[in-house]
């Protein structure tokens, strides 16, 4: 074997070698940015469940359904008085309810 073929050989396998191991570095470079990516993903998820595991624990109190029933079923307490506030419609009318034994007026 010429030297000549020796250091061609030699070249080319010094080539594949570095082309091999910047193969392997470009694979892992993009393995540490994608398990990035799938932690952050965790973090996330594991935030949300979070939260979901304390609006569980909060259903459960009498604070939270007592509020539930006021604000979304507009249930009130034995005693209370509920007042509704009508809001003017786009003529400047604002509903009265009726008295009883009382005729309305003009005015009133």
């Amino acid at each position: 074997m010429s030297q000549r073929t020796f250091r061609l050989i030699t070249i080319a396998g010094a080539a594949l070698c570095i082309l091999s191991f910047a193969g392997g570095i470009v694979r892992v470079v993009s393995i540490n940015r994608e398990t990035a990516g799938i932690v952050q993903q965790a973090e996330e998820w594991e935030r949300k469940t979070g939260g979901v595991y304390q609006e569980i624990e909060e259903a459960g109190s009498h604070q939270y359904i007592e509020r539930v029933a006021r604000e979304e079923l507009g249930l009130v307490k034995p005693g209370e008085t509920l007042y509704i506030v009508a809001q003017p419609d786009s003529s400047g009318y604002q509903p009265v309810a009726p008295r009883p034994g009382h005729t309305p007026e003009i005015g009133d």
